[in-house]
């Protein structure tokens, strides 16, 4: 299960927060306040809680971090295939080769696995449509994964998450994130001062906050708001 750490003026608004950062609705964030500094007169009103995700589970369809690259997706593709597919991964399937064939990529998805819960696409090709259909930051492959995920579940009550991948970009890109906190983490433990990230997405966030959840001497949250919201590495209290 994970859990994060946020903050707010008031309880509810520290819940938002952390619905934000999880990347799911308010009211299935589960909260535990670890503190609250009512202030002067009022005033500076701060509540800090830890959160989760009741049952931790996520809803299949996340939106990417760049509407940018979506829009242009949306604009030359129509998402709205009309097929007989015997399963949402031969469907998300049919519509990520329409949609590649459509743009002109030289490559080619491979179904990794399927499970009532989740769908993993694997896609592969030249190192150049590779790099292409990634994007900057992986914002192409994330707003193409958006869209492969709205059409395979059209008309389903319960949403299968879908994960596409580009010649193994997530898991190197993942590790990477991973390496960074756990450096900055040992240097918070060292120095005994809080590192504070640079802005990132959600997802990114997440991967940070889970690869430092069971360090015993560091906490994570994010603070910021929008494309600035960040995260930060803090020495625990004794």
């Amino acid at each position: 299960m994970t859990w994060i750490e946020a903050s707010g003026k008031t309880l509810e608004e520290a819940k938002q927060a952390a619905a934000t950062e999880l990347g799911v609705a308010v009211d299935r964030i589960c909260a535990e306040i670890l503190d609250e500094d009512k202030g002067f007169l009022g005033f500076g009103h701060l509540v800090r809680i830890r959160a989760t995700v009741m049952d931790d589970e996520q809803n299949g369809i996340e939106e990417p971090s760049d509407s940018a690259d979506m829009d242009e997706f949306e604009a030359s593709i129509d998402v709205n295939v009309d097929s007989e597919a015997e399963s949402v991964g031969a469907e998300a399937m049919l519509v990520l080769s329409r949609v590649l064939e459509a743009m002109k990529f030289e490559a080619e998805p491979k179904l990794v696995s399927e499970t009532p819960e989740e769908i993993q696409i694997e896609i592969h090709g030249s190192s150049e449509d590779i790099g292409r259909l990634i994007g900057r930051h992986g914002q192409t492959l994330d707003a193409l994964q958006y869209l492969v995920a709205i059409a395979a579940n059209r008309g389903r009550y319960d949403k299968i998450r879908v994960v596409l991948d580009a010649e193994g970009y997530r898991e190197r890109h993942k590790q990477i994130i991973e390496a960074k906190a756990r450096e900055l983490a040992r240097q918070v433990k060292e120095a005994g001062q809080e590192a504070v990230l640079e802005p990132q997405n959600p997802r990114d966030r997440r991967i940070v906050h889970m690869a430092l959840v069971d360090d015993p001497d560091v906490i994570t949250y994010s603070e910021g708001e929008g494309d600035e919201r960040h995260v930060v590495i803090s020495p625990k209290k004794q």
